[in-house]
């Protein structure tokens, strides 16, 4: 039976694409202004939105997956789906780095110069990011993808609980215990996995949480996420490790969600038209940003607009209007073609045409 599209996936989805999108500008203009940078210092850690990204993903997946337990076959539609959805606009940016790469050297990704090129392609774990550094989270993605289809194949639906939460359970103890050895045991042994596992939780029992604790439920997750970007801004010091940002970031994202899905059936507030386009394109927006941002870096730096905090201002604007403009363009001539092009294409249900990610 379907089910009435998630509109709060969909605004979670584009608030965690703006975050990304912030902390990579945080990036180019520390790089290219001449005066004091504008925005603030706990955009630094604006990558939660890769956190946030990864609970909707678990969320979304028992969603769709409910009711193919037990089936080989469904669980080879769920991965051909699923694969289609991430990798033909992957490859196409990918495309779009290497061609920078050997055209232009030093305009692309010019950090990262011994990627395996075939192992960007396929989202193999190597030792360095791939071609399209945002395709790291991809290659997180994959994995899970992978398991769930496991899952999906040989499980009955009513073992996904014990499943899940012994999974987690093994990533853990793999983390602490093992010694992180070749790149895609890293992958297999990161906590991160776990924020897929919290999000697919959620997606199973979000119906218990009683209606008048969903917008605490939420609103604390909110504050919890921004609290602990502030503190960690705060605190200085590297980047947190991956159980760090579980803690921080992965549990009040699923807090947020759990409550904000929630709070949506049992009152079915209205999320702004706005939010809801960008989190339609959200994953155009993920894919395409990092090209829009540099470039614009650029201009501006050569425009010498870049001195003042009105100029940055202005620069900030623009650039995330920028941004969101592309992302829609590639979700609108890029990513939606792609999908009407897939095997085996069926006339999308509600549910999985809104929740689809």
């Amino acid at each position: 039976m379907a089910t009435r599209p998630f509109h709060s996936i969909q605004a979670l989805r584009a608030i965690a694409a703006l975050l990304v999108v912030l902390f990579h500008l945080q990036i180019v203009e520390d790089k290219y202004t001449a005066g004091m940078p504008l925005l603030p210092g706990f955009i630094r850690h604006a990558d939660s939105g890769v956190d946030l990204f990864f609970v909707l993903s678990g969320f979304v997946m028992t969603t769709i997956a409910a009711g193919s337990y037990g089936s080989p076959r469904q669980a080879g539609r769920f991965l051909v789906r699923r694969s289609w959805r991430v990798l033909p606009p992957y490859w196409f940016y990918t495309s779009v780095v290497l061609a920078l790469m050997l055209l232009a050297p030093g305009i692309a990704n010019s950090a990262y110069r011994h990627q395996d090129i075939l192992a960007s392609y396929l989202l193999w774990p190597q030792t360095q990011l791939p071609l399209l550094t945002v395709g790291w989270t991809l290659i997180h993605e994959m994995f899970f993808y992978l398991v769930m289809a496991g899952m999906i194949a040989f499980a009955r639906e009513t073992w996904l609980p014990a499943l899940l939460l012994g999974w987690g359970a093994l990533t853990l103890a793999a983390h602490f215990l093992l010694d992180a050895g070749a790149p895609w045991q890293q992958v297999a042994s990161s906590p991160l996995t776990l924020e897929f596992i919290a999000g697919a939780l959620v997606g199973l029992y979000w119906r218990h949480l009683p209606a008048p604790m969903a917008l605490p439920v939420a609103v604390a997750g909110a504050l919890g996420l921004a609290g602990a970007m502030l503190l960690l801004s705060e605190a200085g010091g590297p980047p947190p490790s991956m159980a760090m940002r579980l803690y921080a970031f992965g549990l009040p994202a699923a807090l947020l969600t759990l409550g904000l899905v929630r709070w949506e059936r049992a009152g079915s507030p209205r999320v702004p038209l706005p939010l809801l386009r960008i989190g339609d394109s959200s994953y155009s927006l993920y894919l395409s940003h990092v090209f829009v941002i540099s470039a614009a870096g650029r201009l501006w730096q050569a425009s010498g607009w870049n001195h003042g905090p009105c100029q940055s201002g202005a620069f900030i604007a623009l650039t995330v209007l920028a941004c969101i403009g592309a992302g829609w363009a590639s979700w609108r001539w890029l990513e939606q073609p792609l999908q009407r092009l897939r095997p085996g294409r069926r006339t999308p249900r509600p549910d999985t045409a809104a929740a689809s990610g």
